[in-house]
């Protein structure tokens, strides 16, 4: 016979885990002070996309430590663009916007756990419905490129069975959500894949030189696949590439993260996706 409380420990355990592996947090420590002083241009620790509109004044003279960080924040990263901020659940932790993407800080502005935030004796995802709100304000806000007025000759195709349903993806090769991305769209068949190449220099300096050898490749489309899937380094290669021409076409059609997915339908998503969820997209007229 089985034991009950037994078998009530190792579900909690078993939801805890699951709870802790879906977070999947990062924490970035990022040594500011010291770039500063040398002088370094500073790294940016999350997409610089345009989120929800900042902290009106009247909430941070109401909330002055709110205020303090925002500054804080703006000094340390000045490539970021910061939306809301707030406190958190968690006293001492602050709960960062920046654009789709939340970041959960200490009072300091220096490490940063990207992931969602659950309350365990509630069994609920704080994050989830904020996240879908501000995704929802952005998307709205966003200035819209059409499919049809995409110059496909500069991005790398790849074509799967009938390639008859059609998507074109920004993605930056340094991009973590970029490379569980490809993950998914390997799932998909009858699709055709445009991959625009689009380092962001102020979060990826190095972003740039591999989109270069990977754009030179003698097979673009190998070479791009190889390097999400193993992270080695490309040999360099120069060539003339339209890398330039992507960063400027995301800038005008405000795309400032990656990845971005836009569809033949009309559809637009920022973010990785699971491939159902794609697939419905696809599928979608």
């Amino acid at each position: 016979m089985s034991n009950p409380n037994l078998n009530d420990f190792r579900a909690r355990k078993q939801l805890i885990a699951s709870a802790l592996s879906a977070v999947g947090a990062i924490i970035v420590g990022l040594a500011a002070s010291a770039a500063a002083s040398a002088g370094e241009p500073q790294v940016a620790p999350a997409a610089t996309a345009a989120g929800p509109a900042p902290t009106p004044a009247a909430t941070q003279a109401a909330d002055p430590a709110a205020a303090a960080l925002r500054e804080a924040l703006t000094r340390l990263y000045p490539n970021t663009r910061f939306g809301d901020i707030q406190r958190s659940a968690i006293p001492g932790i602050w709960e960062v916007w920046m654009g789709n993407n939340v970041a959960y800080v200490n009072d300091e502005g220096r490490h940063f756990i990207f992931g969602h935030m659950y309350d365990m004796q509630t069994q609920t995802d704080l994050t989830a419905a904020k996240k879908e709100q501000v995704s929802l304000q952005t998307e709205a806000a966003r200035p819209k490129v059409r499919f049809a007025d995409l110059p496909l000759g500069d991005a790398i195709k790849v074509v799967r069975g009938n390639g008859q349903r059609k998507v074109a993806v920004f993605s930056d090769p340094h991009c973590p959500y970029c490379r569980k991305l490809e993950v998914e769209l390997a799932k998909l068949d009858n699709v055709t894949i445009y991959t625009f190449l689009y380092p962001i220099e102020s979060l990826h300096p190095e972003a740039a030189a591999v989109a270069q050898s990977i754009w030179c490749a003698k097979d673009k489309a190998a070479a791009w696949r190889q390097y999400m899937a193993s992270g080695k380094e490309p040999k360099a290669l120069r060539c003339d590439t339209p890398i330039n021409r992507n960063v400027a076409l995301a800038s005008s059609s405000g795309i400032f993260g990656t990845p971005y997915m836009i569809f033949a339908n009309g559809t637009q998503a920022p973010g990785a996706m699971p491939a159902a969820a794609i697939e419905q997209r696809l599928s979608s007229n």
